[in-house]
């Protein structure tokens, strides 16, 4: 049967290994965080946009006709 291999680190290496790993870790993890924030407001921006114009287009089209039947009833009503 062979032996499974194995490695003994010093106690001390083996901290500063794992504090090295824990920081590059946070900073990739902050990396991360930014990058999905800053993809999550542009789509927020596009969102907005698109409101913007599907609402805009709504009252173009609605106040006109709205204003014509306000004039309808206001001739009506002399």
């Amino acid at each position: 049967m062979s032996e499974i291999p194995t490695v003994v680190t010093p106690t001390k290496d083996f901290k500063k290994l794992m504090e090295k790993l824990d920081e590059l870790e946070e900073k990739v993890e902050n990396t991360n965080a930014e990058i999905f924030q800053r993809a999550g407001k542009k789509v927020g921006r596009d969102v907005g946009i698109a409101y913007g114009l599907i609402i805009g287009t709504i009252i173009s089209v609605v106040l006109p006709n709205l204003l014509n039947i306000m004039q309808l009833i206001m001739k009506m009503s002399q």
